[in-house]
């Protein structure tokens, strides 16, 4: 009896067994292969400064957990070697990547390559307006209205400087897109309110160097009262500039730089313009995973900007914009 009931038990054991190993192979047969499933984005960035983009890659990092993908921010080793930034969009496809995430450092230059390539995965191009013309459907822009922002900044200086000042404007990064925007407008905002324009820009010896350097030179060649920069490292650059020089000026400048909100609360800068980078980096990972989402979602909602000043940068909706990762 005693053996008859050892047999049932091993029995009974096997049949547990059996029926957990089944479980077991069902389990991995069918469960679903994450791994497989997910996607990889690359974000494809101008400069070889990755914390410059650290806003803009949260917002699409967001996207990303939410999609079940994977986003690699990648640098360049210069600042505007446009073949540079080719190759490095050939390797990313070349490398199997679903999506790209474009800031471009030549946005004519990109776009005329990507527009060769024909390609079939989606690219959302960022800092850059959304009339980009491509043989494929899966483009998306995603930057505020730069000529608007340009603007209302120069439209801050008439109000808040006399009428017979003297405004320097520094034209660099002219190749990008947005940069050019936001000059047109400040351009269209000042002309004829104020007292002098002095256009600031390299000259035939000045194309290698670097950008602090050129600004020295203009800031000891030419008296000025106002002083315009429209991106992030020509903001820097000329704060870097005065600083060696021991000089001030009134700044009016767009720029997301830690350095450029340190010197607006130091007053150095008297207004910034500062677009939501966040929500760029957002906005451009759901069009190049979701379009559909994003279109039914995010159809109409464009990009903020705010001009943002000493007095109010404490205001609770600068505060967010200014620093979106503070507790």
């Amino acid at each position: 009896m005693k053996r008859l009931k050892d047999n049932k038990s091993l029995l009974i054991s096997m049949i547990l067994l059996f029926v957990l190993l089944v479980f077991v192979v069902l389990q991995s047969d069918f469960a679903p292969r994450e791994d497989k499933e997910r996607k990889h984005v690359s974000m494809i960035v101008y400069g070889d400064d990755s914390e410059r983009w650290e806003n803009m890659r949260q917002g699409a990092g967001l996207v990303c957990s939410e999609k079940n993908a994977d986003l690699s921010l990648i640098t360049m080793m210069t600042e505007n070697d446009v073949q540079e930034q080719k190759d490095i969009i050939d390797r990313e496809i070349e490398d199997g990547a679903d999506a790209l995430i474009i800031a471009a450092c030549d946005t004519a230059g990109i776009k005329d390559h990507l527009r060769d390539k024909k390609l079939r995965i989606p690219v959302s191009f960022v800092e850059a307006a959304g009339d980009i013309s491509m043989p494929f459907e899966n483009v998306y822009c995603a930057a505020p209205d730069d000529y608007r922002m340009g603007y209302e900044l120069g439209q801050s200086i008439v109000e808040n400087e006399s009428d017979i000042v003297t405004v320097a404007i520094i034209s660099e990064n002219l190749q990008r897109e947005g940069v050019s925007l936001r000059e047109q407008g400040l351009r269209d905002a000042i002309d004829g309110s104020v007292g002098k324009i002095i256009n600031w820009s390299r000259n035939d010896h000045e194309k290698n160097a670097g950008t602090r350097m050129f600004i020295q030179r203009a800031l000891v060649s030419e008296a000025t009262d106002v002083i315009v920069t429209f991106d992030n490292p020509t903001t820097d650059a000329l704060l870097d500039a005065l600083n060696n020089l021991n000089a001030t000026s009134r700044i009016y400048c767009i720029s997301t730089s830690d350095k450029a909100v340190y010197n607006l609360y130091s007053k150095e800068i008297k207004v910034l313009g500062y677009p939501d980078e966040y929500a760029m980096g957002y906005l451009a990972a759901i069009y190049a995973l979701d379009r559909s989402e994003a279109w039914k979602k995010y159809r109409d909602t464009g990009i903020e900007y705010r001009l943002v000043r000493k007095e109010n940068m404490y205001d609770e909706d600068n505060q967010t914009l200014l620093f979106p990762f503070a507790n």
